[in-house]
């Protein structure tokens, strides 16, 4: 999903990753020519926890935030997979 706020085009994207860790992740991204990752959300299915990274060292406006935490809370992605359920 883009969204512009001010002069800036942002970016969320959803992903899984089970190669690495075990889980799923939202990004927020700046699109200024290249698209450059900003913050990540990645939820912790294996370890029952939820980090949030950052990446560089740049202002990123409230609102961007907001949006990113938005769609984190709205996609269920505080409810950890039990894995032991599949097998």
């Amino acid at each position: 999903m883009r969204f512009t706020i001010g002069t800036r085009q942002f970016e969320l994207q959803w992903f899984s990753d089970v190669s690495t860790r075990n889980g799923a992740g939202w990004e927020l991204w700046e699109c200024t020519g290249e698209k450059t990752l900003l913050i990540e959300i990645f939820r912790h299915d294996d370890l029952k926890k939820i980090d949030f990274a950052t990446f560089e060292a740049v202002d990123i406006p409230l609102a961007a935030v907001d949006a990113l935490l938005k769609t984190f809370n709205e996609e269920g992605s505080r409810s950890f997979v039990d894995e032991s359920l599949w097998s």
